[in-house]
């Protein structure tokens, strides 16, 4: 049986409303940071909710009178299992009160943007992120990607797929892009997991 014009008209309508795709929203504050073990040692991104190590990091600051550098830490492996990486005192983390942090790089922001190009030089996938800017995403081993237009103060993720050690070089360019190189390592100290740029370029690692 025919069915009327009009009937026809209001199926395909409906139809194409369904087949509409949801549009993800990115989160800028995700729940790791506020779940054990991570809220008691890693300090939440800039912009979020404070969680206990937050607090805790900005009771030592006020009490110590010095400038602090938040650097979140995110880490995760290639089956999406969190690694709890430990913090040995030869490394520095925002959350010691007895040694600076280090500055890797500088770069100049462009009316508080950056941008800055990632090169996998290991064999294996590497899962990046900005936080808050983009959702999680995949770089093989090999390839390279320009992340442009990041605005400051900005954290980036870095994490093996394959669950190995990963070491971060920043590097400052003569085009204002950061170039950031990952490399294999077999060192867990110089394993990285998190890339930070200050409002002031800066660039801190973690």
């Amino acid at each position: 049986m025919m069915r009327p014009p009009w009937l026809m008209g209001f199926s395909a309508i409906t139809q194409s409303a369904v087949a509409q795709p949801r549009i993800s929203q990115v989160n800028p504050c995700p729940s790791i940071f506020y779940e054990e073990p991570h809220r008691d040692r890693v300090l939440a991104p800039a912009g979020c909710p404070p969680n206990a190590a937050t607090l805790r990091f900005e009771r030592q600051q006020q009490t110590s009178g010095s400038q602090g550098v938040v650097v979140p830490v995110y880490p995760m492996n290639g089956r999406g299992s969190v690694i709890q990486t430990p913090f040995p005192e030869s490394r520095q983390s925002a959350m010691s009160d007895d040694k600076p942090l280090r500055v890797y790089a500088t770069i100049t922001p462009t009316a508080g943007t950056v941008d800055v190009k990632l090169k996998n030089n290991t064999n294996a996938g590497i899962s990046y992120q900005a936080i808050g800017q983009t959702q999680a995403r995949y770089l093989a081993g090999g390839q390279e990607f320009v992340l442009r237009n990041l605005p400051t103060p900005i954290s980036i993720t870095l994490v093996r797929q394959d669950g190995g050690l990963l070491k971060v070089i920043p590097t400052s360019t003569s085009n204002g892009t950061l170039a950031v190189s990952l490399d294999e390592t077999t060192k867990f100290d110089d394993n990285q997991g998190v890339l930070r740029i200050q409002k002031d370029g800066q660039v801190f690692l973690n």
